[in-house]
């Protein structure tokens, strides 16, 4: 893990499970289709002899410096440029976007 490395925290084991929770709604045949991200759990087992303020500062830092966290937490603008033979092709947004 490259915050333990850069926070020299050491440690012997470490299991990271992350739940997200998606689901679709609507319809594709009327075009009201759109994915949603219900939720998103992280869970962090280690095994170290550090003192837990230590092991809560590394698995803060591992969080806030992690990219998909930061997507998901601080809605980021998206685009989409789409071509059809090499030539732009405008596409409506999605409902709900």
């Amino acid at each position: 893990m490259q915050v333990a490395h850069t926070l020299k925290i050491e440690y012997r084991n470490a299991r990271i499970k992350v739940d997200g929770r998606f689901f679709r709604e609507g319809s594709i045949l009327a075009g009201t289709a759109r994915a949603v991200c219900d939720s998103v759990t992280t869970e962090v087992h280690l095994e170290s002899d550090e003192p837990p303020v230590r092991v809560a500062e590394l698995i803060r830092m591992a969080e806030a410096s992690c990219y998909t966290i930061a997507a998901i937490r601080n809605a980021a603008p998206v685009s989409l440029v789409s071509t059809l033979n090499g030539a732009p092709l405008e596409v409506d947004a999605p409902a709900g976007a």
